[in-house]
């Protein structure tokens, strides 16, 4: 170690700000940061933990955020009993990617219309779009409902496909913003080089707004994996459940049907610690998701921001 590595005693004696050079007023900020992220993540923490308690730990030390020994009784629970675990997964997964390729589409080609095209009417169209956002799918349920009983399409992923996917006012948004931060120049360079409308599109600008792209799938991917009120009215069927109305079906049914197929489990586990592991197991995926994908993500949602 050299000489100039070793903390001399004035450095020592100095506050940890100053050693950081971090202002009294950032080191405050940084603090109060650290506490609110704390808070943020205390539930996600609790419920992690009571997913590896057994019933006697959960019963005596519940509130404790680390549990005396991991216990996976709950988990063993939950992938032996709930025999449909599987299919329901698949039937998130397939509607949650579908739905997010079809919106990455339709988003891309309708905002590279709204940026680069003009037609009548194109202003007073994407205003009433974008006013759209506001309005609550929830209070046109009933019309929805009606309608996808008439066009054949309930207790159908792709019937479900279709109708998230014609959720694009936030995806149009998005990337409409992002077409208008590609300069002009580059489009009008490939223009008078003999590309069509098309190629500039498929070729230059699609590509140029990759993180856009991703915003929007992962918008997608994540608010489809976590309906449960439309996914709920529009499918009866059990074999067409995806897990956010799976899982809560299982917690609102009776645990004692459930624990009928795994009778050596009896007794070993607590309800609130079970819901707790399939609560975690469904929220997984999402954040696996999430994570991967944080840098483009954020990159996206800032990409284009200052054009409006």
């Amino acid at each position: 170690m050299s000489a100039g590595s070793i903390p001399t005693a004035s450095m020592r004696s100095r506050p940890l700000g100053a050693r950081l050079n971090i202002s009294r007023a950032g080191l405050v900020a940084h603090i109060f940061m650290v506490l609110v992220v704390f808070i943020v993540l205390l539930p996600i923490l609790w419920m992690i933990s009571t997913s590896f308690k057994n019933a006697q730990e959960f019963f005596t030390n519940s509130a404790a955020l680390i549990p005396r020994s991991i216990s996976m009784v709950n988990y063993e629970y939950m992938f032996t009993a709930i025999q449909e675990l599987p299919l329901y997964m698949r039937n998130s997964f397939v509607l949650a990617i579908g739905v997010a390729v079809v919106q990455v589409v339709t988003a891309a080609l309708a905002a590279y219309a709204f940026a680069r095209m003009n037609f009548w009417g194109r202003d007073f169209i994407f205003l009433a779009i974008v006013v759209s956002m506001f309005i609550p799918r929830s209070g046109g349920l009933m019309a929805l409902y009606e309608l996808m009983s008439f066009l054949k399409m309930r207790n159908s992923l792709f019937g479900l496909i279709l109708l998230f996917g014609a959720s694009l006012p936030v995806p149009i948004f998005i990337m409409r913003q992002a077409f208008l931060s590609i300069p002009r120049e580059i489009e009008e360079s490939a223009l008078m080089d003999g590309a069509n409308q098309w190629q500039i599109f498929w070729r230059i600008a699609f590509p140029l707004v990759t993180t856009a792209l991703v915003v929007v799938a992962t918008l997608a991917f994540v608010g489809v994996w976590s309906d449960y009120l439309v996914t709920y009215t529009m499918i009866d069927r059990n074999n067409q459940l995806t897990i956010s109305v799976g899982i809560q079906k299982v917690l609102t049914g009776s645990y004692e049907t459930a624990t009928a197929t795994v009778p050596h489990l009896r007794g070993q586990f607590a309800n609130e610690a079970a819901d707790a592991a399939m609560l975690l197991f469904s929220a997984a995926p999402v954040i696996l998701v999430y994570a991967l994908l944080q840098r483009w993500f954020m990159r996206g949602l800032t990409d284009g921001a200052i054009k409006f």
